[in-house]
């Protein structure tokens, strides 16, 4: 990537491989500093005069920080410093509240050297709308104003919100002053003098506010903190102890160096892409583009770290229901019941300018809610919330019938209705997603095919879980209408000729014949008789679909394939763990392993081991690693949280907490002979499992088990061994 990102909580920093944007007023591919949707600083530069300096290395595997170091050049001319006599250390950080960026300056010469150092600073309070492009910007009047070493932006927002930046300079020194560049651009400069073997500090503080009319809702209690302990961001900025409780509480691996470095990368990802909108923890779909609430991708992520951190399902639901749709509003796709798509907060979505505050245009976000909620419930048996979430569960249902089946046919169809919305509402949203067999796009309104297989395991999930609650009635109903849409399902979807499921139906009922990694993702529910999943779940194997390093969104025999293409050849991660899951589950583990060894691949090929939200379509045989897709989010909530998912599956987990039992069906890949897990969590504690294979079996140990489940070990190999 060529680009940097810290955040915490709300807060965000968008820079080159420097930590610099330098031209953010003037291109909008530059990033800046941004909050609530808002860029709050646009333009960071940063020089030294002489401009001798050299970057030696960038380093930013933490979430929150980044550190540059840099010598300078062989001197100019006689008199000049010393070549790499001098050690420029830069480091920034974010805690939530403000950007930081303290420097140091060593120098390693016999002689006093005098460096300058100049900052370019600028904020223009742009939505995020208008600095990616999709938005024609508004004329803004920022006021500057100049107080000592302070210097401070202000603009007030058509809707009466009021944003201030102030931005402090201080050096060993003492304060340094700001002189105007011309507009609002401001610069401060100032000498520092460094002796002979001895260094010299500055600092810069970035300080964003909000104030006046906030629009998105949060309880009084809220702290804002993601974590839940008793200190508040204002109190707290040692990020890096924050880290290290949240690394306290994940599952800890041993015994492959190569997975446990992509898990440990994962959940670095992860902790940094938490927020807290007042009702639990929540992932931010990614950055730098997608740090708002979203349904689909932070229910997907949600449901992904279910053996890690389950909390964080139970604040995603939190929040979605209490945003969930409750009324008909075409104007932001909304109904009542609805779960929305995204959360915006930016200037453009307030005044309505664009439908994003918040907009519902996803046609999966209400069932997968369903589903989420189902799923934390079998695992941790937490009763008391699923009772408090019932009101939300049976106005999903009623979407699902009353708006989500347009027509009346028992399938879940989308149509935008929004002027300013999203036309394909499925995960693949891009305008050419949707194609029959001759490359012709599809009209609408469109049946997407996981999207009925989401909505089947809704119900059959639900059934089980209202028979627990002692609703009868409504279990019986659930079940019905999982049978009759499963009937349907195989008549309309299935194309036995080709052992093909339709990527959706198009508005005439028109199945849209071409092969996709969305009829893998139907392998995730059990909407399929067992000898159908299993052809499915060969033909995701075959190599126009999968491509070594993962499965392609859409078969290199198609006519639209493309391997640069955002939905039509790329591979997407959390995409092919789910159809992972959904393999396993009906092909069993000799289906899965190449899927599991092809994610490994692909990560091997990107630095840290981190994932992105998408890469090309090239296979293996074409290339030695993943080719970058040019503008793909990372971290990505739901691509960073698939080492998770990934070791669920190796474990084969299958817990239902309410009947006090979990069942392991566990495997290793090849060449992966020793994994010790520890502190995985389950029913209302964790338990730690160790796996050997020796001589071909693979032998079981439960080495701690504290959930209250009782732990049935399953596997076709012998040698097991369990122990409670």
């Amino acid at each position: 990537m060529n680009f940097h990102v810290i955040k915490e909580n709300d807060l965000f920093y968008l820079s080159d491989l420097q930590g610099m944007c330098k031209h953010g007023s003037e291109n909008v591919s530059e990033g800046g500093l941004f909050t609530r949707d808002t860029r709050v600083l646009s333009r960071l530069n940063w020089v030294t005069r002489p401009d001798s300096l050299v970057l030696l290395e960038s380093e930013s595997k933490e979430g929150y920080q980044c550190h540059y170091l840099y010598t300078n050049r062989p001197p100019a001319q006689e008199g000049d410093i010393p070549r790499e006599s001098i050690l420029v250390t830069r480091s920034q950080s974010v805690d939530g509240r403000v950007l930081k960026e303290s420097g140091i300056i060593r120098n390693y010469s016999g002689d006093d050297v005098q460096i300058a150092v100049l900052y370019e600073i600028d904020a223009d309070f742009a939505d995020m709308f208008e600095v990616r492009g999709f938005a024609k910007s508004f004329d803004r009047e920022v006021q500057v104003s100049v107080s000592g070493n302070v210097c401070s932006y202000r603009y007030t927002a058509r809707d009466g919100r009021t944003m201030k930046t102030s931005v402090e300079l201080s050096t060993a020194d003492g304060p340094r002053a700001w002189v105007p560049l011309g507009d609002t651009a401001m610069q401060g400069n100032f000498t520092l003098h460094v002796p002979a073997h001895g260094h010299a500090v500055w600092e810069l503080v970035v300080t964003p506010s909000v104030e006046g009319v906030c629009n998105i809702d949060a309880p009084a209690h809220s702290s804002g903190n993601v974590f839940g302990d008793a200190e508040s961001y204002a109190m707290n900025a040692d990020v890096h102890r924050s880290y290290e409780r949240w690394f306290a509480r994940m599952p800890r691996i041993q015994g492959d160096d190569r997975f446990v470095a992509w898990y440990t990368q994962g959940l670095k990802d992860i902790r940094m892409l938490l927020t807290d909108f007042g009702y639990g923890r929540f992932l931010v779909a990614g950055v730098p583009w997608y740090a708002v609430p979203f349904g689909r991708d932070s229910l997907i992520a949600a449901r992904q770290m279910m053996a890690a951190a389950p909390e964080i399902a139970r604040g995603t639901l939190a929040t979605l229901a209490h945003f969930q749709g409750s009324e008909v509003n075409p104007r932001r796709d909304e109904q009542p019941g609805k779960i929305l798509h995204e959360l915006r907060d930016g200037e453009l979505s307030r005044l309505d300018v664009l439908p994003f505050h918040p907009y519902f245009g996803s046609i999966d976000s209400t069932p997968l809610f369903l589903v989420v909620l189902a799923d934390y419930f079998l695992w941790s048996g937490d009763r008391a919330f699923v009772e408090q979430m019932l009101p939300s569960v049976r106005n999903a249902f009623r979407w699902i019938e009353q708006y989500g089946d347009r027509d009346g046919d028992g399938f879940v169809e989308y149509w935008c209705e929004s002027d300013g919305g999203i036309a394909n509402q499925g995960w693949k949203d891009s305008g050419d997603s949707m194609m029959h067999g001759n490359g012709q796009l599809a009209t609408g309104p469109i049946a997407l095919v996981e999207v009925q297989a989401y909505v089947h395991k809704a119900y059959t999930n639900w059934a089980q879980i209202f028979a627990l609650f002692g609703d009868g009635a409504e279990s019986i109903r659930c079940q019905e209408r999982a049978n009759k849409l499963q009937q349907a399902f195989v008549q309309h979807f299935y194309d036995a000729e080709r052992n093909l499921l339709a990527l959706a139906l198009d508005g005439e009922k028109r199945p849209l014949l071409v092969a996709s990694s969305n009829m893998g993702q139907v392998l995730w529910s059990d909407i399929l008789p067992p000898e159908i999943g299993v052809a499915v779940a060969r033909r995701m194997l075959d190599p126009d679909l999968f491509n070594g390093f993962g499965i392609r969104t859409l078969s290199a025999e198609e006519i639209n394939y493309n391997p640069l293409s955002y939905h039509n050849g790329s591979v997407w991660p959390h995409d092919t763990s789910l159809i992972l899951s959904g393999v396993r589950r009906y092909g069993g583990w000799d289906l899965a392993e190449p899927i599991v060894n092809g994610l490994l691949l692909a990560q091997d090929g990107f630095a840290h081991g981190r994932l992105p939200e998408l890469f090309c379509g090239f296979s293996s045989r074409e290339v030695e690693k993943p080719v970058p897709y040019p503008v793909s989010c990372s971290p990505q909530a739901w691509a960073a949280a698939v080492p998770v998912f990934v070791l669920e599956q190796l474990l084969g987990m299958e817990p239902c907490a309410p009947s006090g039992r979990m069942a392991l069906n566990p495997h290793l890949p090849s060449g992966m002979d020793d994994l010790v897990i520890e502190d995985i969590c389950a029913g209302q504690g964790k338990f730690s499992v160790a796996l050997h294979r020796a001589n071909g079996e693979l032998l079981v140990s439960i080495l701690e088990n504290t959930t209250g489940l009782v732990i049935d070990v399953c596997t076709s190999m012998k040698g097991v061994m369990s122990k409670a």
